[in-house]
């Protein structure tokens, strides 16, 4: 995989950050609650305590994908409500995460397919490339070696802060609902949980999704739902598990049925946040 230029990622950064000036009195007349990273920690647990319940289905082991895909409409909680939920259906979950792994596949141009979609605008791009460029270095199959879930943290709240500090935040907590900037540290939220997830999924046996991840044949489709030979290769597992966070996290901005980041009063992060779930529970490997 290549390794994207992170300088290039800042020095664009610092040329779309010139017009933020230009947006901040928008913010004025708007509720902006927003204190710290904390309070978008919610985000991110909530997608893990879902994919626990997820594993609590009967035969989960050889569930179809699909069946686990709908079972995810059956966890709620105060950050996940699904009471309201305007999920997506199988056929266009393929639709999307299909795009999502193309996305993950070839990170260097993952953000213009975003844009393309109308799912950011085109100054939203280099924001969004800083946090695709953690996720593209954050293995590298090829020396065997992965950042751990600490340094992966560290990056992303790294990450986080230069959000609060450079852009507009604006988030209403009650609705659940926030702009672009909001938007980005849910997707942050999702990305440093779901790292130290699926990293201890790969790693512990006796995770609940353990069995699933390491023994799903890779040449199935989605809908074969077999179980095949154990991958052996600790670093292609690693690679996939890498995989599957992104997908968490873009499956979030992208957002399904949720609205576009762009819409007048904030996309609903909550109905985000769920699709992004059920999008990671519904993937392969």
């Amino acid at each position: 995989m290549k390794k994207k230029s992170t300088i290039l990622t800042l020095l664009m950064l610092i040329i779309f950050s010139c017009n933020l000036e230009e947006n901040t009195s928008e913010t004025t007349s708007q509720e902006t609650n927003l204190k710290s990273i904390s309070d978008f920690d919610g985000y991110g647990i909530s997608h893990n305590l879902a994919m626990d319940h997820i594993a609590t289905m009967p035969n989960f082991n050889t569930a179809s994908l699909q069946d686990i895909f709908y079972f995810g409409d059956t966890y709620s909680d105060a950050y996940f409500d699904n009471s309201t939920c305007n999920c997506t259906d199988w056929q266009t979950h393929e639709t999307e995460l299909t795009m999502l792994e193309g996305m993950y596949d070839d990170l260097n141009n993952a953000s213009n397919v975003l844009v393309n979609m109308n799912y950011i605008k085109p100054e939203d791009a280099p924001l969004t490339d800083m946090l695709f460029t953690i996720f593209d270095n954050a293995i590298s199959i090829e020396n065997s070696t992965y950042k751990s879930v600490a340094e992966f943290t560290a990056e992303i709240e790294a990450f986080e802060n230069f959000i609060i500090a450079n852009y507009p935040v604006i988030y209403d907590q009650t609705a659940g609902t926030g702009n672009y900037a909001a938007n980005m540290l849910g997707a942050c939220s999702i990305a440093k949980n779901s790292y130290s997830y699926w990293i201890n999924a790969t790693l512990d046996s006796s995770h609940p999704w353990n069995y699933r991840l390491l023994h799903m044949n890779s040449n199935n489709n989605r809908q074969g739902n077999k179980i095949g030979m154990l991958q052996k290769n600790l670093f292609e597992d690693f690679g996939r598990a890498v995989g599957r966070i992104f997908v968490d996290a873009a499956g979030l901005i992208a957002g399904g049925n949720c609205g576009r980041i762009f819409d007048k009063n904030g996309r609903d992060i909550t109905c985000a946040i769920r699709h992004a779930a059920k999008v990671s529970a519904g993937k392969k490997s």
